[in-house]
């Protein structure tokens, strides 16, 4: 019998293991409650950041991981690939990355973005405001033709259900390389300094808009790993120290409840340093944009 998957990562583990230093491990803390787990206690980058069952299908009685192992496994694969490239480069050789590379982590950022737990709300919201058309799909007969027959009560019941939500998580980021086709925006990445201890959070994009972002037309920054970042806007050529420090400032503030961390102190750092800006956190993202350009 084949073994089923359970654990799904949201933030797949190669991407995690970008913000371990030398003992490939990292803390955990709970921003809700405010503490480190055991105590500051080490983990491996497979212990968080998963829902239990986050992709799996139930169609009846019957359960698939299709979604996870056919899915998101091929493309997280592939990602991993080009992610080993860049953390192994540097920007002497422009991190070995080539025109088509870009858009790959433009995708890539887009299916990260959907598989986010709290953004299943967003996404619900998206689906039940659109008909099938707009959202790229169609109801057809045995024949393969448009069902023009169907109600808007059996169209309703398909889009509410369990299966085609989880199902158009993964096609809408499909859809979004397809929304962005026209977008001009340069991507940019960017190697920061390696003396800080390494930072990620369940929430690590960082849009400019902060009403329904889009992945494939809005300006955003996003760790790469933990002094590398990915950059989609016109900027500035340097980047500073105090900027790294105001941009992981900003992914921990944004954090829904788990921030990654390998060094206890930085926490404390980062909260005292967003006290001392006095300002709010979409202030200081709107701060971070402007410097960057």
């Amino acid at each position: 019998m084949k073994h089923q998957s359970w654990r799904h990562h949201y933030l797949p583990v190669f991407y995690l293991k970008g913000f371990t230093k030398e003992s490939n491990k990292f803390k955990i803390y709970n921003v809700r409650e405010k503490r480190f787990i055991k105590n500051g206690k080490d983990f491996s980058p497979e212990s968080y950041f998963f829902e239990k069952d986050g992709n799996t299908i139930k169609f009846n009685k019957s359960e698939t991981d299709f979604l996870e192992t056919e899915h998101y496994s091929h493309f997280d694969n592939n990602a991993s690939k080009l992610f080993e490239k860049i953390n192994s480069s540097s920007n002497d050789n422009r991190f070995n990355v080539d025109e088509d590379d870009m858009p790959a982590i433009n995708h890539f950022v887009s299916l990260m973005y959907w598989r986010l737990p709290h953004r299943t709300k967003e996404l619900k919201n998206f689906i039940n405001n659109n008909d099938l058309n707009t959202l790229g799909l169609a109801i057809k007969d045995n024949c393969g033709n448009n069902n023009n027959n169907n109600n808007k009560q059996i169209e309703d019941k398909f889009k509410n259900s369990e299966p085609f939500l989880k199902s158009y998580k993964y096609f809408n980021s499909l859809m979004d390389s397809m929304r962005g086709v026209n977008c001009r925006t340069p991507y940019t990445i960017i190697e920061s300094t390696n003396k800080f201890p390494y930072l990620c959070s369940d929430n690590p994009v960082i849009f400019e808009k902060t009403d329904m972002p889009k992945v494939y037309e809005d300006d955003y920054l996003f760790p790469l790993s933990g002094n590398r970042l990915f950059i989609k806007t016109n900027r500035r050529e340097n980047f500073p120290a105090y900027l790294r420090l105001m941009v992981d400032t900003l992914v921990y503030k944004q954090a829904i409840k788990y921030v990654s961390c390998t060094d206890e102190r930085y926490i404390d750092i980062l909260e005292n340093n967003f006290l001392n800006y006095n300002i709010s956190v979409e202030e200081l993202k709107i701060d971070i944009f402007n410097r960057l350009k």
